[in-house]
């Protein structure tokens, strides 16, 4: 496994449009992000593991499996374009 990513704000948002779910969702829950790391150092992806404690409905909301706490997330879910869209 890979390390703990420590969590911001704009991450939530950038995970819930990943997983296609309500940002709400990710902020009702306590969760760390992790990455999926390589034997050649290389991150492969990320994995939210969610508290022991979280409401089983709720993980279900976020389309965790029954009886997991960790759902993957994009290796792209936090890329951010290289130029401003413009309106």
């Amino acid at each position: 496994m890979g390390g703990e990513v420590m969590f911001e704000e704009s991450e939530a948002a950038d995970i819930a449009a990943d997983w296609g779910v309500d940002v709400d969702l990710l902020n009702d829950a306590v969760w760390e992000l992790e990455t999926i790391d390589g034997n050649d150092g290389e991150t492969y992806g990320f994995l939210v593991r969610f508290d022991g404690d979280t409401d089983p409905d709720l993980l279900l909301a976020l389309g965790v499996a029954p009886g997991q706490f960790t759902r993957q997330v994009s290796l792209n879910a936090f890329d951010q374009p290289d130029y401003e869209p413009e309106e």
